[in-house]
């Protein structure tokens, strides 16, 4: 926990784009969501992608260890959130838009409950051992028949210390199935990646249903 906050101190956070992600935009139709549904977005930082699924008609409940960077989403915004805290979780609210600030496992169904979900950078910020546990939370924080879209990114693991933390596919259906119907929507080779030294780069877009 301390090395997410020590990377938003030293604003190094090369994961974060100032633009809504373009795969995103391409894929999230195809989720089929009634306007108003609540779109859970875990690991959110300050995603701009989150502002571009209100604009869709959603609510958004994301959630976020790092205070500085729920502070800055909407600064940024220039909106100002009201602020209540919920025990470990400290919640702040403006309009459609929720971000629950604090560890994700120690949210509650109580708090959050949600008929959709987006993960763009969430999963593969975490090393394989904790994936299990958080996959289980995400299930626990969705309502049965929810549908998620997850943006993943695959190397081999051995040619790079994470984060990002490499997640293929076979990982993916191991972590998800048979709790979620698990299919793949596309497959991209990232060949600019490379330059990090690395021998072969894929993004992959999955579309998630609770089962």
């Amino acid at each position: 926990m301390t090395f997410w906050h020590q990377r938003w101190d030293d604003n190094q956070t090369g994961w974060h784009r100032d633009v809504v992600n373009d795969l995103l935009i391409k894929h999230w139709p195809s989720l089929n969501l009634e306007q108003g549904i609540n779109v859970l977005v875990p690991l959110c930082g300050k995603s701009v992608d989150m502002h571009w699924l209100v604009q869709q008609g959603h609510s958004v409940t994301g959630i976020e260890l790092v205070e500085t960077a729920v502070e800055a989403f909407f600064s940024e915004a220039k909106k100002t959130p009201t602020v209540e805290s919920l025990g470990e979780i400290k919640q702040y609210k403006e309009g459609k838009t929720t971000l629950l600030q604090g560890d994700v496992m120690a949210v509650r169904p109580t708090m959050v409950s949600s008929g959709a979900w987006y993960d763009r950078a969430a999963l593969i910020a975490l090393p394989s051992t904790m994936r299990p546990a958080y996959v289980k939370q995400i299930r626990a924080l969705c309502q049965p028949g929810s549908t998620g879209l997850m943006i993943t990114f695959s190397y081999p693991q051995n040619e790079m210390q994470g984060p990002p933390f490499s997640l293929p596919d076979e990982e993916v259906l191991r972590l998800f199935e048979p709790e979620f119907e698990v299919e793949l929507l596309e497959r991209i080779a990232l060949e600019d990646e490379k330059q990090r030294g690395l021998t072969s780069v894929h993004s992959a877009v999955y579309k998630l249903t609770r089962t």
